[in-house]
């Protein structure tokens, strides 16, 4: 054992460390989602498929042995969304992708000003700003706008009567592509527990991809921030400008860190 450790190579160790942070990665990926709940589920039927071979229970061993023959099929079948996800998340990686949309900053006063008049209105409202992960998914669901934000073209599209306001717009750059989006509604979570549908499928959009999703609730005007995975709560129009201006100013530095390589 003490001389099998001693001859390993140093590509034994970066193979092994390799894939140690690939199953951490993983492990952090799927935090908080039924993904790990459906991943113990596996691992229950292997510890059962192991004892029931070690005890020969041969019809229950078949039973288990045939449905984990073919677990490359299921695990595809069951973590679809968790696969779209993750492979998203690595063409995400700054040497794959063009850099993306940043608004300018009139164009983010301007939605934090619509924001909290929505707000103080309750007028529900999602508004997802695209950055380098495409949405063109979503925008071809929708009504295509194609004109430069403001507070009144996003008032006319909300407004009650319009017939495209129950759903969501994707802002791409300092314009709005598309309105009237019904974004899909995820899988129930942890991290989504106690969620209304509009802040669940916001939550979805903005886990899925990098998009910055900023929802506004009908029912009690708060204002929400959704961000990969983390959900942050704007009490004032301050707060929202504070959040929304760290998370595209980390965006610009990234970048220029990456042109200064």
């Amino acid at each position: 054992m003490i001389s099998s450790i001693f001859s390993m190579r140093a590509i034994d160790v970066l193979d092994i460390l390799l894939v140690f942070l690939v199953v951490y990665w993983l492990l952090l990926f799927i935090r908080g989602t039924r993904a790990v709940q459906i991943l113990f589920g596996l691992l229950v039927l292997m510890f059962l498929y192991v004892i029931s071979k070690k005890v020969e229970l041969i019809t229950f061993q078949w039973l288990l042995g045939t449905f984990l023959e073919n677990l490359l099929v299921v695990i595809v079948v069951i973590f679809q969304s968790e696969i779209r996800r993750a492979l998203a998340k690595i063409g995400q990686w700054r040497f794959f992708v063009n850099n993306g949309f940043i608004p300018d900053q009139d164009v983010l006063d301007e939605i934090v000003k619509c924001a909290f008049r929505f707000s103080s209105s309750r007028i529900g409202a999602i508004f997802l700003l695209e950055r380098q992960i495409g949405l063109e998914d979503f925008v071809e669901h929708g009504k295509k706008i194609d004109a430069v934000f403001s507070t009144e073209l996003a008032e006319s599209v909300f407004n009650v009567t319009s017939p495209i306001h129950d759903g969501a717009v994707v802002i791409r750059g300092n314009r709005i592509e598309a309105a009237g989006i019904i974004l899909p509604i995820p899988q129930p979570s942890l991290e989504t527990q106690g969620m209304g549908t509009r802040h669940r499928a916001a939550f979805g959009a903005a886990a899925d991809t990098d998009a910055v999703a900023v929802v506004v609730s009908e029912e009690t005007g708060n204002v929400t921030v959704f961000n990969n995975r983390v959900v942050m709560q704007a009490d004032s129009p301050e707060e929202l400008h504070h959040l929304l201006g760290n998370i595209f100013r980390e965006e610009k530095e990234r970048r220029q860190y990456k042109v200064g390589l």
